[in-house]
């Protein structure tokens, strides 16, 4: 939700002047994308590593615990992702920023918490 509400106001304040350029010259065209999906992989071996921890485990209290830190680490480092690539969209007056926002932000939605996968159901 929070995203949602971020780019609503991106696209308000930068609709006017904003543009879609990428100019291979200015590192921040690539370095910047860059740094936001390694991010997610980031988030994403975070998610692995704590999977593996969760197998190691045999109590169902620290199984749970442990999805709920990696959950939110994962979420906070897709999040910090989407805010570095929404302040760049208003900084610069650039879409090309706010076209891996929306990437980010669909990448997002799809990590919600799947409760049942411990058990073997999806």
């Amino acid at each position: 939700m929070i995203q949602l509400m971020m780019t609503l106001v991106v696209v308000f304040y930068a609709k006017e002047d904003a543009v879609i350029e990428c100019s291979m010259s200015e590192i921040s065209n690539y370095a910047i994308p860059s740094f936001v999906f390694g991010l997610a992989a980031v988030a994403k071996g975070l998610w692995n590593k704590g999977l593996v921890k969760i197998e190691m485990t045999e109590d169902l209290e620290t199984k749970f615990e442990i999805l709920t830190k990696i959950h939110i680490w994962q979420w906070l480092l897709v999040q910090l992702g989407t805010l570095i690539l929404l302040i760049f969209t208003l900084t610069e007056s650039n879409f090309y920023y706010f076209m891996f926002g929306l990437v980010n932000i669909i990448y997002f939605l799809t990590l919600r918490p799947k409760i049942f996968s411990l058990t073997g159901e999806t």
